[in-house]
């Protein structure tokens, strides 16, 4: 979406830098607080009412601007009810300081409730500006994900080289352990590559002769060489992260709240003032139709309480506290409001479906003594290993007791298995291949797509583990649920076909795609939204974070300390995926209690401005009871949005 077309698609408020707000909001402060310190030593009025005309010059501005360029567009928004409000209050007040014969109405001014609307405006835009802004932190961490350099094959000649001076057709040799620092095809070798950065897939891929590689993946195996196809600025992760840094947000442009019932706040307040000056006219001693027009600007005035204000800022922060004890951190409020009108809802599968941890789903052994003797074997063979395997065999050796002998040394093969001593014994726990290779006899069994670890001891097979990334609870239940909704559920993960399928019939999803990369989940999101249809993307990793951009909304599985978490607008901190059905359960709850702010905001304005017409307080005490009925009006509206902060 172009900038021409955002600015007429977005408020005018929206479109101003928070620091214009801010700085005019501290010396709006400045202002009212001097009002009110003036009104209550009894000033002269005319001291009072240059105090309000600086502060409606200084920093009342940017909101009549905001407001005319709202009316341009044919638009009613806050901007627009707050500037009509506080211009009929500074009238008002103008005739009661300056005119021989004021005008009619039941206080001596309306300073401070214009001073302080004014305060609050330009703190509301401020809270909006900065959220719109948020985008743009920590975006040096992101070129930690980059490769540095590589080893560029000259004839026999090996030379190290910044990983941005390879070019198409250079030879690189990889070692195992290092990253693969440009996207190409192997030329000579053939080993395991950790994928998981790109694709997701937390298993090693297995690389031959011929195969595609991409930038930043890691070697996990042996040593290979490869042939250049790309650049690293070329590459996929330099894509993702390029993408992030220009802050390609595809997003509905989201809007304040208040600016829905902006609308009929001003035809509300509008018709009163109206009906307030006919009756004043018609029942008055005589009638004097300049006299009443002071009716018509005093229930104006006072048409944008202080209290409309915090109608979406209290249940804000209410509903974020009480997310928050049930682990759903919410970055963007207006996500919930896109959760709730998306067509469809698109999942990664790896970490977010799924755990994206393996775990032992069964033990394979020839009869009871053998397979504790196989646990054990894995237990102590994998018990100081790094990587998914041996976390799978340590938590069920944990879970079940099962104790680990005492290592003398062991030898991991990245992508092949372990090699340890413990004793007098040798034991060995890896892929079937590579234990036939130790001269292990191992049975022909076909595994298909589920990893599987073998268990060796003193060169005797003793049996298999197979492992498994199970569902998250409730996954069918939530599908299930999304699809009551109306939802379209839609599964796109870089896992292979074998694994992609079993989640997703496990799942009850019906549409599903398989080898996705990052670029691609993105593109289908795109097309999506081409259809004039609304997305949001739930994911766990760094390879969906382009998706997640380009979705109408982000939702996250995360342990919170991940870079991307920045850029997504809810971060859950649950395993169970009823905590997505939650979020529809929480939109309702804060939609609802936003209309009834609104409500009990303008009920009690109505009854306010009426007992300032019909039953004026004493002169002396008038400019005090103004500000106390509009304070009194916010505790209402605190009052009733602290319900959301027992979120079940």
């Amino acid at each position: 979406m172009s900038s021409s077309a955002q600015g007429a698609a977005q408020a005018a408020a929206l479109s101003v830098p928070a620091k214009t707000y801010s700085y005019r909001f501290f010396l709006s402060v400045c202002f009212l607080v001097t009002v009110v310190y003036s009104l209550s030593l009894r000033s002269a009025p005319s001291a009072i009412f240059v105090l309000v005309l600086l502060n409606l010059l200084f920093c009342a501005d940017v909101m009549f601007k905001n407001a005319w360029r709202d009316l341009e567009n044919f638009r009613i928004t806050l901007s627009v009810l707050s500037s009509i409000c506080v211009l009929a209050g500074f009238c008002y007040g103008l005739s009661k300081t300056f005119f021989l014969s004021p005008l009619a109405g039941g206080v001596p001014d309306l300073y401070i409730a214009l001073s302080a609307g004014v305060v609050l405006y330009l703190w509301t835009c401020s809270r909006a500006a900065r959220s719109k802004e948020r985008t743009k932190v920590f975006i040096k961490k992101l070129d930690d994900f980059l490769p540095k350099s590589g080893r560029l094959m000259q004839g026999q000649r090996e030379m190290m080289v910044f990983a941005r001076e390879l070019k198409k057709g250079d030879i690189i040799r990889v070692k195992p352990g290092e990253r693969i620092p440009c996207e190409g095809e192997i030329a000579k070798g053939s080993s395991a590559v950790d994928e998981s950065l790109i694709t997701g897939n937390m298993l090693p891929t297995a690389k031959i002769q011929g195969s595609r590689v991409y930038a930043g993946t890691l070697n996990k195996r042996a040593e290979i060489m490869v042939r250049v196809s790309k650049g690293l600025d070329e590459s996929v992760i330099a894509g993702i992260i390029a993408a992030i840094k220009s802050s390609e947000r595809r997003r509905v442009l989201r809007k304040d709240p208040l600016d829905a019932y902006a609308l009929w706040m001003l035809l509300l307040c509008s018709l009163l003032a109206l009906a307030g000056y006919i009756y004043f006219y018609w029942v008055g001693d005589y009638r004097r139709p300049l006299h009443t027009v002071g009716v018509f600007l005093l229930v104006l005035g006072l048409g944008c309480p202080l209290s409309f204000f915090f109608c979406t800022v209290f249940p804000s922060w209410c509903i974020h506290i009480g997310a928050r004890r049930r682990k759903i951190i919410l970055q963007e409020q207006g996500a919930l409001e896109a959760l709730a009108q998306a067509d469809a809802v698109f999942f990664d599968k790896t970490g977010t479906l799924t755990y994206g941890e393996l775990r032992i789903a069964s033990v394979q052994a020839q009869d009871a003594k053998t397979k504790r003797e196989l646990l054990i074997t894995l237990a102590t063979v994998e018990q100081l290993v790094d990587g998914p395997f041996a976390a799978a065999i340590n938590i069920y050796a944990e879970e079940h007791h099962i104790p680990a002998r005492k290592l003398l040394c062991f030898d991991v093969l990245p992508g092949l298995g372990v090699k340890a001593t413990s004793g007098k014994n040798t034991l060995l726990a890896g892929r079937p291949e590579w234990l036939r290779e130790q001269g292990v006899e191992v049975p022909q069994i076909t595994f298909g797509e589920q990893p599987v670890v073998c268990g060796a001891k003193n060169g005797k097979y003793l049996g298999y583990v197979l492992l498994d990334d199970k569902l998250r609870p409730g996954a069918a239940e939530m599908v299930q649920a999304l699809k009551d909704m109306g939802k379209k559920v839609i599964l796109m993960s870089g896992d292979n076909e074998a694994s992609v399928t079993a989640v997703a019939q496990e799942a009850g999803i019906e549409d599903f795609n398989f080898g996705v990369l990052p670029q691609t989940k993105a593109e289908i999101l795109s097309n999506f939204h081409a259809l004039g249809k609304k997305a949001v993307m739930v994911g766990d990793g760094f390879n969906d974070i382009t998706a997640l951009l380009r979705a109408d909304a982000g939702v996250v599985f995360s342990s919170g300390k991940n870079v991307y978490n920045n850029w997504v607008d809810v971060i859950i901190r649950r395993s169970d995926l009823d905590s997505i059905t939650d979020l529809f359960s929480i939109d309702r709850r804060l939609s609802g209690c936003i209309r009834v702010n609104v409500f009990l905001s303008a009920l009690y304005n109505v009854v306010l401005t009426a007992w300032l017409l019909f039953a004026p307080p004493p002169d002396y005490t008038a400019w005090f009871w103004v500000p106390v009925g509009l304070l009194a009006g916010v505790g209402v509206i605190f009052l009733n949005s602290a319900r959301l902060l027992n979120i079940k």
